[in-house]
């Protein structure tokens, strides 16, 4: 059998490879909007400068907390440098570790041991006041090697010494809210109120808890307290 071609897919074929060889004029496709959304999400904005301005926060609220405020340490280091608390309850989270370094632990450490008695010290020693607190000196017969006689140390420990702080600000803080406040300002009764007291104190003095019950005088059935309250505004105003 013979094979036939026909011409017409010849055309064809020739005219695709031509048009996939001919490379030199790329086509610019349209980025579709999800595309170009999807890449600007991606771009980080630039917050440096606004976490700079939150983090430099200026104390303002009080003058004397303003002249001591260091912005380089956190709320809970300021107040402790300045003998303050941050809150008064428990602690509910962690709390910052104090880290002390190599040259204080040994410090730290040399000084213990020179307080501490030494144990061949302690073992010829008589005298009660230089045997620590806690510890005894047994005097032994030398040929029977019994106990004949009990030492009891009588020297306390020293006390520990606690690292002072700063001088706290607490004096300065009650000195100057001492300068700056305002006498409290009482408020006076209204002449119809004046007028309402005026009948109870004259008819039942100070027995408050008669007028407690007096319906007629009464009629709002304020307590006790409220009652004396509104009788010492009104001596108040008397007295002024």
């Amino acid at each position: 059998m013979e094979c036939t071609r026909t011409p017409g897919k010849k055309k064809a074929i020739d005219l695709i490879s031509a048009d996939s060889s001919n490379t030199s004029h790329p086509q610019h496709t349209m980025t579709s909007v999800r595309k170009r959304k999807m890449a600007r999400s991606s771009v980080k904005k630039n917050t440096k400068r606004v976490k700079d301005k939150k983090r430099n926060v200026k104390m303002t609220a009080h003058p004397v907390m303003q002249a001591h405020w260091d912005n380089k340490l956190t709320l809970e280091q300021n107040y402790k440098k300045l003998g303050l608390t941050v809150r008064l309850g428990k602690p509910a989270g962690g709390q910052e570790a104090e880290v002390k370094t190599l040259t204080e632990q040994r410090k730290e450490r040399e000084g213990q041991e020179a307080k501490q008695a030494k144990p061949e010290d302690i073992a010829n020693e008589t005298d009660p006041e230089k045997i620590p607190e806690g510890e005894a000196r047994l005097i032994r017969d030398p040929e029977t090697n019994e106990v004949v006689q009990v030492i009891y140390g009588r020297m306390k420990a020293a006390p520990k010494t606690q690292e002072t702080s700063q001088p706290s600000i607490i004096d300065e803080l009650i000195e100057f809210n001492n300068r700056s406040a305002k006498a409290p300002k009482h408020k006076a009764p209204t002449p119809r109120e004046v007028s309402w007291i005026e009948q109870l104190h004259e008819k039942y003095g100070d027995d408050y808890e008669s007028m407690r019950w007096d319906k007629k005088l009464n009629p709002m059935f304020m307590t006790t307290g409220q009652l004396k309250k509104k009788m010492a505004q009104w001596k108040r105003t008397l007295k002024e």
